[in-house]
């Protein structure tokens, strides 16, 4: 099973949309996939159930202990199984805090799952949330708008990927950075450009643009490829899956 993270410190750079977007895009290509929100602010899940109400969700998982089978939902819009999240999730640090092992609980409770690919959505924090998914995954993707990039803010990333590393004997890898809602401008070129050569080959070459639909797909509770496949935002992801799945695009 390949465990993949969607993951950056900063919001607004389009981390949940590729999320769902990426696993709806990996399942339509018969595979089998869990999506995990780790995120607080549940955006993966309204996006996909929009006010759909849970029994259980990450939260009970990782404080209460609750079996994660039964946390698990079908989506039939976005083909993948998905493990829901609620604001409640902002107190399980708090509630873990002085367990042995607070770092691997979401390991252990997803270790055993049979599934292809386990994407997990990630908060925009770098706190014990984030670790958890860190932890519980073998690489990760990191979404990064232009017009948002902080050189110094990656470097904390990669600090604290090499401490998991370190530490606690993670075996996770950057699989790509991915350039999100881009627009044509000297100012997001010039970021562009400052992304490509700090990370070289690790820049995935699909680049997803600011594109309105992606927008409207969430609102509507639909994967972008199935609410406008002809949009700039269905066809980025489509080879951006292409890229994550078979390697770089020539």
């Amino acid at each position: 099973m390949r465990r993949i993270v969607i993951a950056n410190q900063k919001g607004g750079v389009a981390k949940t949309t590729t999320a769902i977007n990426l696993a709806a895009e990996i399942a339509r290509k018969g595979k089998k996939v869990l999506l995990i929100d780790m995120d607080p602010q549940y955006s993966a899940t309204s996006s996909i159930f929009a006010n759909t109400s849970f029994e259980y969700t990450v939260y009970d998982v990782i404080v209460n202990k609750i079996n994660i089978q039964e946390v698990i939902h079908y989506s039939d819009a976005f083909g993948i199984d998905v493990v829901p999240s609620d604001i409640g999730l902002s107190g399980a640090p708090m509630r873990i805090a002085e367990q042995i092992g607070r770092e691997r609980i979401l390991l252990h409770y997803t270790r055993r799952l049979q599934y292809d690919y386990l994407i997990i959505d990630a908060p925009p924090s770098l706190g014990l949330l984030t670790v958890n998914a860190l932890m519980a995954s073998s690489e990760i993707i990191v979404p990064i708008c232009p017009e948002y990039f902080s050189l110094k803010g990656m470097k904390f990333l990669e600090a604290i990927i090499d401490n998991l590393r370190n530490g606690l004997e993670s075996n996770i890898e950057i699989a790509g950075i991915v350039i999100t809602r881009y627009r044509e401008r000297i100012v997001t070129n010039e970021a562009k450009n400052a992304v490509k050569n700090y990370f070289g080959e690790k820049v995935f070459k699909t680049i997803v643009p600011e594109n309105i639909k992606l927008e409207e797909a969430h609102s509507a509770h639909l994967p972008i490829y199935k609410y406008d496949k002809k949009s700039k935002g269905a066809e980025a992801y489509s080879l951006l899956t292409k890229e994550v799945m078979n390697g770089r695009i020539n």
